[in-house]
């Protein structure tokens, strides 16, 4: 089976470790041009040219590959599938007509739940009590295409977007290896989606990890999973007369005390010890693990001793904190 794999995001690097491994190396890795990184600006390639790289695979990084000098170096290949695992572009018709049993995609959510550009974070969000990784065969829709194979697994109290994307990413290797097998052999036939289960999410912009305090303790806990590693929720609080931007890395959810009644929504109503609680619009947070901007993680107790919030400050966005 001769396959091209696109992709460019490290969710699809144990796929193309296991395709290797497997005896089904791509012809040619397509992933998207190098990036300026850090201060510098330095070129760096992104995680999945980099390990087409260190695995000797043919490497082709276009601008677009809907334009007609990628189409054509895919189609003078000749190849049996398209492999596209977070590429990043949406791939055009004349494109997804050139493999011979067309191109397969491995999407991080069971479809059609959760279609779209952030389905791990999706299903935290969602209080799913379980998600997974789903085959597909692409069409022109978003993430529309018929199923070939599924994979489950449930989501932990303690899931972050990070772990969840990882154990996906792991998950899908060798049932995609499995579903290439089965769509080459006419084992596997694609089923249709179901249009009363679908859901969909967009991209995650920056500005949604900003914990909203009038928010309940329970999605508050939720959003700070979901978004770590990547915003992060995050909030500002103003410490020795400086404003100073928290990220909430880990949180629990507690009964309220005596002094959590008539707290408006962001106030500190406890910071003792190791015990830092937050009033909500419904319950109580217990902050257990926060990351000053440009510094490091630490747990409360540590934080305490070096920002010492105390009962009656606020949390909020910049415009909430007082200077």
């Amino acid at each position: 089976m001769k396959i091209v794999f696109a992709g460019t995001a490290e969710f699809g690097v144990p796929s193309l470790r296991r395709l290797v491994a497997e005896g089904l190396a791509p012809e040619l890795v397509i992933s998207q041009p190098d990036r300026p990184k850090g201060r510098r600006g330095t070129p760096t390639p992104p995680p999945l040219a980099a390990e087409a790289a260190a695995l000797g695979l043919p490497l082709y990084q276009p601008q677009r590959l809907n334009r007609p000098e990628p189409r054509e170096r895919i189609g003078a290949l000749q190849p049996d599938v398209l492999v596209v695992i977070a590429y990043g572009q949406i791939l055009k018709p004349k494109v997804l007509a050139l493999p011979r049993l067309g191109c397969v995609n491995l999407h991080g959510s069971l479809l059609p739940r959760h279609r779209g550009a952030s389905p791990v974070q999706a299903a935290i969000l969602a209080a799913d009590a379980e998600t997974g990784v789903t085959v597909m065969c692409m069409d022109e829709g978003l993430d529309s295409g018929p199923l070939l194979l599924a994979g489950r697994t449930p989501i932990a109290g303690d899931d972050t977007g990070g772990t969840l994307h990882d154990r996906l990413s792991e998950m899908g290797a060798p049932l995609l290896v499995e579903a290439l097998r089965g769509l080459d052999a006419g084992t596997i036939v694609p089923e249709p989606q179901d249009p009363a289960q679908i859901t969909t999410c967009g991209l995650i912009d920056k500005r949604d990890g900003l914990i909203d305090w009038t928010s309940g303790a329970t999605e508050i806990e939720r959003r700070s999973r979901a978004y770590d590693p990547w915003p992060g929720g995050y909030t500002f609080a103003t410490v020795r007369d400086r404003e100073l931007r928290l990220v909430v890395e880990r949180a629990e959810v507690v009964e309220p005390s005596d002094r959590a009644a008539g707290a408006v929504p962001g106030c500190v109503v406890h910071a003792e010890g190791d015990d830092l609680q937050v009033a909500t619009g419904q319950g109580v947070l217990r902050l257990l693990r926060l990351k000053p901007a440009g510094k490091r993680a630490m747990v409360t107790a540590e934080f305490l001793r070096g920002y010492p919030l105390k009962p009656g400050e606020h949390l909020g966005s910049p415009s909430e904190t007082p200077s």
